[in-house]
């Protein structure tokens, strides 16, 4: 578990690096206040001051990484030292791939991202919601929280929707179950299951993310209303409300503009291949 310390020496290096490259970066802050130990998290100290960051975060059969330099201590080999640390810490373990983000404007981060051979690979939009009135509850779909009992039928919705395989939907059902402040809700339609959603709470913001509809039930607009009913009860806590969706989505995009979600940045993503 990180320490109080090492989450406020991130913090402040978070807002230098944000400041001077008038970015925001992806750091997953709800996986780094609920880790259960440091093996994913990698340091580089100039003395007591923290000048380097990465992170990595595992998601069902994938990791991801994040990490950051301090300006004032760019291009001197940090970074690639704190990836190649990731990566021994990574030797062991049995994964698919390893995507690394950075904003879509950080072209910092892309020079860093040659040189240890990663590839860009898509890109996300990172979208808030715009406070607007909602259109009234359709009782015909609802959102259920989710149980123990409900884990198979969760994972059942993530292979038909997103195409893993069900050990990686297990494994990914089953990280994030562990976290805190995070719900899992089912998607009923007429009392029959034929979605997911999660969010995930973090101070007064919230996330919309495992958004998923089984593919039958797809273009009928239950999604858009299972949406609505998920900002509803947000909003109604006086949440800022985000969600994310791969630049290419067309379909998802415009379903989540028509909710009242704007973009607010791009996050691109890289894929580091190992050697076999």
């Amino acid at each position: 578990m990180l320490s109080k310390e090492q989450l406020q020496k991130i913090e402040r290096l978070q807002l230098a690096v944000e400041g001077h490259d008038k970015v925001e970066l992806k750091l997953n802050w709800y996986f780094l206040r609920t880790r259960t130990s440091e093996e994913d998290d990698f340091f580089y100290y100039d003395g007591e001051k923290l000048v380097g960051y990465l992170a990595l975060y595992y998601m069902g059969g994938d990791y991801e990484m994040c990490g950051m330099v301090h300006p004032d201590y760019r291009r001197k080999g940090i970074f690639e030292e704190l990836f190649h640390r990731a990566l021994h810490a990574l030797t062991d373990r049995e994964f698919d791939r390893l995507f690394i983000n950075a904003p879509a404007d950080a072209t910092n981060a892309k020079h860093a991202l040659d040189k240890v051979n990663a590839k860009y690979d898509y890109s996300v939009y990172q979208m808030r919601w715009k406070k607007q009135e909602l259109p009234e509850p359709d009782q015909s779909v609802k959102l259920r929280r989710a149980e123990w009992k409900d884990a198979e039928k969760m994972i059942d919705i993530d292979v038909q929707s997103y195409f893993l395989d069900r050990e990686g939907a297990y494994e990914l059902n089953h990280s994030l179950n562990q976290e805190q402040g995070q719900r899992a809700y089912l998607i009923e339609f007429d009392g029959e299951d034929i979605g997911k959603i999660r969010i995930k709470k973090e101070g007064m913001e919230s996330y919309i993310f495992g958004f998923a509809i089984l593919p039958e039930y797809q273009r009928k607009g239950y999604g858009k209303k299972a949406l609505i009913e998920a900002v509803r009860m947000e909003q109604c806590e006086g949440q800022s409300i985000f969600i994310e969706v791969e630049t290419n989505n067309e379909f998802a995009l415009n379903l989540y503009q028509s909710v009242g979600f704007k973009t607010l940045q791009t996050q691109d993503f890289y894929l580091y291949m190992r050697e076999v």
